[in-house]
């Protein structure tokens, strides 16, 4: 049975609105972009991509069952109120031991801008590994997880998990959401195992050549990604042929993928990406694994946190306009607002997004 929630006071404070909404220059915001006493700058991202949008946003709860696999998967769509234009779809995919609660706050901020966000739980990496107990970063066995990891029958199902999930949007939105999902504007992102997931669904190829794309999205955003376990990039990528962003941090080293022994290996999808794709990377200053996640398994947020997440959002946001919605607008901010808005807080790499 589904469940209709309904998430209320989307909107920002008013005055945080109308500071977010107050037209700057990109010289004026890089010139007030000093870092306080902590070392961390507090302005705002600027508007639209750095605000609420209009919409109100419902979530709504079931569990598609793939007869052919036996497997169950649990979703949950946050997506618009309102029910005209149909909303362009966004997938998202948990890291390990995560589940269709996670990325709350990034996709309520999509649906509030008219996006429906669909978050697939993958059984057999999913919160159930934890065994209902919170785990703690200290104490938990790195060793099983990268064991439960690297598991080629986990991965297969949970890559497999994707287009499964397209079907069943498509179904959905001939039936129970009919006129509310635009499954013609189709995007994949995740953070950490979910980032590759996402760069399965890309095209990425395995050792030996077997790939599983995906070809109903035509964008794909990965939070903490990582590079070919084999160490061969440049061949593991050479068939990405989409829009791709990737998200990461100065401090992003925390990994089960032995392909990630340094914040710095991050760094290799990006530049592994074929020239004459649109593609987009965002290094946080000082930003670790866990701020993408709300840190299920660190506690309290890092006094960073507000601001990262921040830029996080806006450049989701402003990429998903500029190449889902065609709008020129955001491909210029990533072009050339997004690096002043975030000042030193951030370094902002780009290519072959065009006008």
């Amino acid at each position: 049975m589904k469940r209709r929630t309904f998430a209320l006071g989307l909107a920002a404070s008013a005055a945080m609105t109308a500071l977010a909404s107050r037209p700057r220059q990109a010289g004026a915001q890089a010139r007030d972009q000093a870092p306080d006493s902590d070392g961390i700058t507090h302005l705002p991202m600027p508007a639209p991509w750095g605000a609420d949008g209009p919409h109100g946003v419902e979530t709504v709860t079931g569990v598609w069952t793939d007869r052919a696999r036996d497997r169950a998967v649990p979703w949950l769509i946050r997506l618009p109120v309102t029910a005209a234009p149909a909303a362009p779809v966004v997938v998202f995919s948990h890291g390990l031991g995560g589940s269709r609660d996670g990325g709350a706050r990034m996709s309520n901020r999509l649906a509030s801008h008219g996006y429906a966000v669909v978050h697939i739980q993958h059984p057999g990496s999913d919160i159930a590994i934890w065994g209902g107990v919170r785990p703690q970063i200290d104490t938990i066995d790195r060793a099983e997880l990268a064991r439960r990891a690297g598991d080629p029958r986990v991965a297969m199902a949970r890559f497999r998990d994707v287009p499964f999930a397209v079907s069943q949007i498509r179904a959905m939105a001939r039936d129970a959401l009919a006129g509310r999902l635009d499954v013609e504007r189709m995007a994949m992102s995740g953070h950490s195992y979910g980032a590759v997931t996402t760069q399965v669904a890309a095209g990425q190829v395995f050792a030996g050549g077997a790939s599983l794309p995906v070809d109903a999205f035509s964008a794909f955003v990965a939070m903490s990604p990582s590079g070919d376990r084999g160490g061969n990039d440049q061949a593991a990528f050479a068939r990405v042929n989409r829009p791709f962003m990737c998200l990461t941090g100065t401090e992003d080293s925390f990994a089960l993928n032995a392909a990630v022994g340094s914040a710095a290996d991050r760094l290799r999808v990006y530049a592994a990406l074929p020239p004459r794709i649109p593609a987009v990377q965002v290094v946080l200053t000082g930003g670790d694994h866990f701020v993408f996640d709300g840190r299920v398994l660190t506690g309290g947020p890092r006094p960073g946190d507000a601001r990262h997440q921040a830029i996080i959002d806006a450049s989701v946001l402003a990429f998903l306009d500029g190449h889902l919605r065609n709008d020129a607008a955001a491909r210029a901010f990533l072009r050339e607002g997004l690096a002043a808005a975030a000042g030193p807080d951030a370094r902002i790499d780009w290519r072959s997004v065009g006008a």
